[in-house]
């Protein structure tokens, strides 16, 4: 009689480790089992540190391959749960092991899987196994909910702070590394980007906590981190193995911290402010000459485009400098994202210059410009209407989903802990958007305002005022503050090779920006517009 081949496999998760069984020891009483029966020990394949959720383990992998190539006739483990986590996974491990004759033998849950009693027995077994994996987490995850609540830290090491000994959740300042801190915020609320600061650190000698170089994503990192200003912020990314930085958390738990703060929140607020609207109009905070960073879109992916240079070598040897402007997407992702799409800064440049002259100071254009800027007006009611539907919508959702948490805490009050942040936060979407809708519903049959050359015309001469006096620090200022975008497409026409669509956004928020705060009324008295009494925003496209 032929001895029956065995594969013996063995699994410690450094996660999750109940039964403290090592490799050793597991390998150890299977090859007992062996012993016993008189099967040969074909090999035994070992996987260390990796959880049973992931079935993509080397090792498992490999004997996956050697069983259907025929290498043993019977697996051996010492538990179910060393094979998978989840009773569907279980299954069709075994069922792809019995389609190619092998069987499975756990020495802890006796079943014989070729019989249809030791198949319900393996089902019943497999459920349990997931159901045992999932209470622990349960109750870990609860904990750590828990402690997020009342202000514990449940993160990693931190530049600026260390874990105190014997309270690893306790952090307690670092002074030297709180000096690294407070620098990178200093100099990014004073007017520094993010490289420049990383460059600087560097030159400098410094380091992350992880003793590497400093780079963009470090210091942006650090920057928006509320932990600096003694916040705990806890699932701020969910499912974090399977999906990274997708699996990002919209409403994480927010709680105040026990640690003390490096950042006060003046200077907090500062930094926030800066990035947010940097966020809009990207690369826009060097002092280069390039007046259109962040306003040019991309015709394909709708991106900002930035700046970049070339250097030609003309015939005659001489070497010549070109400005582009290029899809960021492209730029920092790739061509598997989207294509250059570039456009020749001066051109682009020139282009926006002149058309903003052109429609200031001739009528026949402003006027064409206006009719279709009144054409789109029309549609605002409709528009108006289906928002407020929308609006509606989601105010029923939200309280729907808070109504269900208040159920749930009225039938379990120790979950007081864990709700509580996401109760307070529908409430206060809930009140957001009954003010949204009130104000909504207030203003939807108003009657929508046909603009005339009478009111723009005076008003776009004064915010352009002189604007061919002015250096191109002012005027890129002035660009960012007023047009919302510029778009741009190839032109088939002989002698123009391209197409471009300025948009021009005028509010009164819009206004007070160019002039440093003057009221729009008082700055414009030779306007006379009474355009933004209802606080409007009027996108010109020209």
């Amino acid at each position: 009689m032929t001895k029956k081949r065995a594969a013996i496999y063995t699994r410690v998760s450094s996660a999750l480790q109940r039964d403290n069984f090592s490799i050793a020891g597991q390998k150890k009483l299977l090859e007992e089992v062996c012993q016993r029966n008189g099967w040969e020990i074909y090999e035994v394949y070992t996987d260390n540190g990796l959880t049973g959720k992931n079935m993509n383990r080397p090792a498992l992998l490999k004997m996956n391959e050697d069983a259907k190539n025929g290498k043993f006739d019977i697996i051996l483990i010492y538990r179910l749960n060393r094979l998978a986590r989840n009773t569907k996974n279980v299954i069709d491990m075994v069922d792809f092991y019995n389609k190619y004759n092998v069987e499975v033998y756990s020495d802890t849950e006796r079943f014989d899987t070729s019989t249809a009693s030791g198949r319900l027995m393996l089902q019943i077994l497999a459920s349990m196994a997931e159901y045992d994996r999932n209470q622990i987490l349960e109750n870990m995850f609860a904990g750590l909910v828990s402690r997020a609540n009342s202000g514990y830290y449940n993160g990693g090491q931190v530049l600026g702070y260390q874990q105190v000994p014997g309270n690893k959740r306790m952090l307690a300042i670092v002074e030297q590394e709180a000096l690294i801190v407070k620098r990178i915020f200093e100099e990014y609320a004073s007017g520094k980007g993010y490289r420049a600061i990383a460059n600087a650190l560097n030159k400098d000698g410094y380091r992350t906590k992880k003793n590497n170089t400093f780079d963009t994503n470090a210091v942006k990192y650090i920057l928006t981190n509320i932990v600096y200003i003694g916040k705990i912020r806890y699932l701020r990314y969910t499912s974090w193995n399977e999906k990274r930085r997708r699996g990002f958390n919209p409403n994480p738990i927010i709680a105040d911290g026990k640690h003390t703060p490096i950042i006060d929140q003046d200077l907090w607020d500062k930094v926030q402010i800066r990035m947010e609207k940097a966020s809009k109009n990207p690369m826009l905070n060097g002092k280069g000459e390039n007046l259109l960073s962040g306003i040019v879109r991309c015709s394909e992916c709708g991106a900002a485009h930035a700046a970049s240079t070339t250097t030609n070598t003309l015939k005659s040897g001489e070497k010549k400098r070109i400005r582009y402007y290029s899809c960021s997407q492209f730029r920092n992702k790739g061509a598997s994202v989207c294509s250059a799409n570039s456009i020749r800064a001066d051109v682009a440049e020139a282009y926006v210059f002149n058309r903003i002259q052109e429609v200031i100071f001739n009528d026949k254009v402003l006027q064409q410009v206006l009719e279709n800027v009144n054409s789109s007006l029309e549609a605002k009611p409709t528009e108006m209407k289906q928002r407020l539907v929308n609006k509606k919508q989601q105010l029923e959702e939200t309280q729907v989903k808070l109504n269900n948490l208040n159920i749930a805490l009225s039938t379990s009050p120790d979950l007081i802990h864990t709700l509580k942040g996401t109760i307070d936060e529908y409430a206060s979407t809930i009140e957001a958007l009954k003010a949204t809708i009130a104000e909504m519903e207030a203003h939807k049959e108003d009657n929508i305002k046909q603009l005339t050359i009478e009111e723009i015309k005076p008003l776009l001469q004064a915010i352009f005022k002189d604007m061919d006096r002015l250096d191109k620090k002012q005027l890129k200022a002035l660009y960012l503050s007023v047009v919302d975008s510029i778009h741009f497409k190839k032109c088939k026409e002989p002698g123009k090779k391209h197409d471009f669509f300025i948009t021009l956004k005028i509010n009164e928020d819009v206004l007070k920006e160019v002039y440093n705060g003057i009221e729009p009324e008082e700055a414009l008295l030779s306007a006379s517009s009474s355009l933004f009494t209802e606080h409007e925003t009027y996108y010109l496209r020209i």
